[in-house]
């Protein structure tokens, strides 16, 4: 008996590119870079990111000393060096630190390197195999073509003396030794998923409706209309300058033009003038119904937002505490960073971890204490005082003798509720 087993696509392709030594992220080697936009383009997302974080990154190290040391000649220190690396691993479940070490094979300097900019080497390429390629624009969004001679190829991240030494040796000295690069990566051979791969179709939808929220706005909210005119003849201003000619049939009339200015958001209360010379030549606007698609909109808005905030496993009421009940004490909230903390504990425990690996090397003594802890998010919520307040408030005008239309208005402009849910707390 056969069984089946249903085809999923996979979600990146890792290729060999001979061309330039590595193995691609993906087909067209940019995945890291077009997650990004599309993070960038969905405010749910973005939202949802920064949250993963700030929560990886918690609170800095328990030793504030700590934070304040110095890891490089450009002054980076431990705590902008920690949120760096807890904001790409929030997201892509990896980061990456460059190491430099000095002739004692102590580590001298560390510096940050954006994740998106590493590519691993060619396994098949006996120069680049077990390397690191770093270039800083592979989705070539500033150049035409990757310049093969701006890629830098790193070791990787072994602290043992002997093998340091061969590294430099193989390099021509200490002048020409470019370090090691310390890449975290939880797929260890391949190439790791960001942290909401699978809802990334949700990032572009959701920013596909913020797009048609400003293009109906932009048009002034203008019901679709077509417009039936006689075959256009050549005015005047279609002219070119100082000549008998007629320019470009592309070139708009005057009439096209004030049609283009009465549009939009600045123009709702114009007047628009359009003369004719008889009912003949007399423009006919005849407008065409298409469905109302609001609600639509709105569901899918929500379905969404949900399933993102779910794909970055985010409680949803860090998410959306502004949709909070105003009768809310912050409880849920406490409950919330409380979770929020223990389902990011794991992440916090590997980086202390690492930089205790990279950072008890170093050349001088920055941590005497040896405590390498991060500690997490406060707990306490800061506006508990005024959730209880601002409950305490609403029961006292929902109990109040005041006519339910009042008593809705305070709901809606006071406290910022909606009507629906203003009218269904006044009992209607």
């Amino acid at each position: 008996m056969k069984s089946y087993l249903p085809q999923i696509e996979r979600r990146i392709k890792v290729r060999p590119n001979q061309t330039f030594g590595i193995l691609n992220y993906d087909t067209d080697n940019a995945y890291p870079q077009r997650m990004l936009e599309l993070v960038a383009a969905s405010p749910t997302a973005k939202d949802c990111w920064n949250k993963r974080a700030k929560f990886i990154g918690g609170n800095g190290f328990e030793d504030k000393e700590l934070g304040k040391q110095i890891i490089n000649n450009k002054g980076l220190t431990l705590t902008k060096l920690l949120k760096a690396v807890a904001t790409d691993k929030a997201l892509f479940n990896g980061f990456g630190i460059h190491i430099n070490y000095n002739a004692n094979c102590q580590v001298a300097s560390a510096h940050y390197v954006k994740f998106e900019d590493i590519r691993m080497g060619d396994t098949d390429n006996a120069e680049t195999a077990g390397k690191y390629a770093i270039y800083n624009d592979w989705s070539r969004k500033s150049w035409k073509h990757i310049m093969r001679s701006k890629i830098v190829f790193i070791d990787p991240y072994n602290p043992d003396p002997a093998v340091i030494d061969e590294q430099v040796l193989i390099a021509g000295g200490w002048e020409n030794y470019k370090g090691q690069l310390y890449y975290f990566n939880p797929e260890v051979d391949d190439y790791p998923l960001i942290e909401a791969d699978s809802v990334w179709e949700d990032f572009e939808t959701e920013a596909g409706i913020k797009t048609f929220n400003n293009r109906e706005v932009t048009t002034g909210f203008l019901p679709s209309t077509m417009l039936f005119m006689q075959s256009r003849r050549e005015e005047a201003d279609n002219s070119a300058p100082n000549t008998g000619s007629t320019g470009s049939i592309n070139t708009p009339s005057q009439f096209e033009k004030d049609l283009g200015s009465f549009q939009g958001t600045k123009s709702a209360q114009k007047i628009i003038v359009i003369e004719y010379e008889d009912e003949a030549s007399k423009p006919e606007f005849k407008p065409y119904a298409i469905q109302n698609n609001d609600k639509l909109f709105e569901t899918t808005e929500r379905s969404v937002e949900a399933r993102i905030i779910k794909g970055f496993s985010v409680p949803k009421e860090l998410i959306n505490a502004e949709k909070a009940s105003g009768l809310s004490n912050g409880g849920e909230k406490k409950e919330a960073i409380r979770e929020f903390n223990d389902n990011t504990a794991p992440d916090r425990n590997e980086l202390s971890e690492v930089f205790a690996e990279l950072f008890g090397n170093f050349y001088q003594q920055i941590n005497p204490s040896g405590n390498w802890n991060i500690l997490p998010v406060p707990g306490n919520v800061a506006d508990d005082s005024a959730g209880m307040k601002s409950g305490s408030s609403i029961n006292q005008v929902l109990m109040s003798t005041l006519p339910t239309e009042n008593k809705v208005a305070i709901l809606i402009y006071a406290y910022g509720f909606k009507q629906a849910e203003a009218r269904a707390m006044v009992g209607e």
